[in-house]
């Protein structure tokens, strides 16, 4: 061990890997599941908790995050003129997969790299009459300033979808995230504050009118969630990803992991879609009920981080826009300036036991059409938050990122 090793304490702790973000899922959580499907009760408690929670008129669940985008906007293009739809240039690929699965045209707008939100004079320059819908993506639990964006959507007539993936349980100005706009769609996939699989959409009063009635139901994804639970610790972790790696050194790719029930690309867009199983609700519903919990951890962790690095130069911490409330902060985004920094620090911080990630590097974004998310593909880098980080673990990840940057810059 290296003496900067040991002040970092990049490696107290063998064969140990913190995973880029989890939500925990217990064996009480599994044994509810299993409770709540064979009482067939788990997906409609689990609904009508989130429904109570945002106030919403209707709500649905679907199998993938891909199918409830999908399945949003196959009812708002229903009732609604137009064919495109409107997202950011930084976002996950999830978005324009399901707008062109069902027959959409895809166009983007800019984002502030300052604070992650939506630029509106950019969603104001882009937005046109065949626009169907504007979608907002709260990226890692970042909000835009939505009462702009209502405004903006409903002067052009168009929709405002609001993408709560990492942003459910938060607040801007008092409202809850999810009640801005014309629909909501959750992302229960892994790594999100409720990692079930799946996805939901929510609309208010005037909103597309979805249901579960009269859907399939999927069957109940017992082994994919035992084995989230058991292999999300950072010890089981460590052990997957070595097993993972060492396969595909042999030739023996694994795919992508996910939590979805059925899968997360390989996507049929032909209603009806199914609903999520009563194992998945019952379960979804106990860590809907902790959420709370696992933000006051997440937020603890995230304030070490901005005190720790908020003077350091070469990196530029992410704030929010003002008004935000009960940040999830399901991942912590630094802004690194150079890339060679960048790199150095994903491999220091795999060397002490961290998988640190980047976001949404591909497509590469054009820097002269948008500069803001330009930016943020080619600078940010994220770090666990998760119940599984502890003191420890802020101390080694905060040492192994000054370390590297005083060194770079």
């Amino acid at each position: 061990m290296t003496d900067s090793s040991r002040r970092d304490g990049r490696r107290a702790r063998r064969w140990r890997l913190l995973a880029p973000a989890v939500t925990p899922i217990t064996t009480g959580d599994l044994a509810a599941g299993i409770k709540g499907h064979a009482k067939r009760s788990g997906r409609a408690a689990f609904r009508r908790a989130i429904v109570d929670a945002l106030d919403a008129a209707h709500a649905a669940t679907y199998t993938s995050i891909r199918r409830a985008l999908a399945a949003s906007l196959i009812a708002l293009a229903d009732d609604r003129e137009g064919d495109r739809v409107l997202i950011p240039a930084f976002c996950s690929p999830d978005f324009p997969a399901a707008i062109r699965g069902v027959g959409l045209g895809v166009d983007r707008y800019d984002v502030d790299p300052a604070t992650l939100a939506a630029d509106p004079a950019a969603v104001e320059g882009a937005i046109g009459p065949e626009t169907l819908a504007v979608v907002a993506v709260n990226v890692l639990g970042y909000s835009s300033p939505m009462a702009r964006l209502a405004a903006i959507a409903s002067r052009a007539d168009s929709a405002l979808v609001e993408a709560l993936g990492y942003a459910l349980g938060s607040r801007l100005d008092g409202q809850p995230l999810g009640t801005f706009g014309d629909c909501a769609v959750l992302n229960f996939q892994q790594g999100k504050p409720i990692p079930v699989g799946g996805g939901m959409v929510l609309s208010q009063s005037g909103g597309p009118q979805v249901a579960d009635a009269g859907r399939p139901a999927i069957t109940a994804n017992v082994g994919v969630l035992a084995g989230y639970a058991a292999l999300s610790h950072p010890r089981p972790y460590y052990a997957y990803t070595r097993v993972r790696d060492g396969l595909a050194r042999l030739g023996h790719s694994i795919d992508r992991p996910t939590t979805h029930p059925e899968g997360e690309t390989d996507v049929a867009y032909d209603p009806p879609f199914a609903t999520v199983s009563n194992f998945q609700g019952a379960i979804g519903r106990r860590v809907f009920d902790r959420l709370d919990r696992y933000q006051r951890h997440r937020q603890r962790v995230a304030r070490q981080y901005d005190a720790s690095f908020a003077e350091l130069s070469g990196v530029q911490t992410i704030e929010p826009i003002d008004g935000l409330e009960r940040h999830q902060h399901v991942r912590y985004p630094l802004l690194v300036a150079s890339s060679d920094c960048r790199e150095r620090l994903l491999a220091a911080l795999a060397d002490a036991g961290v998988q640190a990630t980047t976001m949404y590097d591909y497509p590469a974004i054009d820097p002269d059409q948008f500069p803001g998310a330009a930016r943020l593909q080619r600078e940010i880098l994220t770090l666990p938050t998760h119940p599984y980080v502890d003191q420890r673990d802020v101390a080694s990840i905060v040492g192994t990122v000054r370390r590297v940057v005083t060194a770079t810059t």
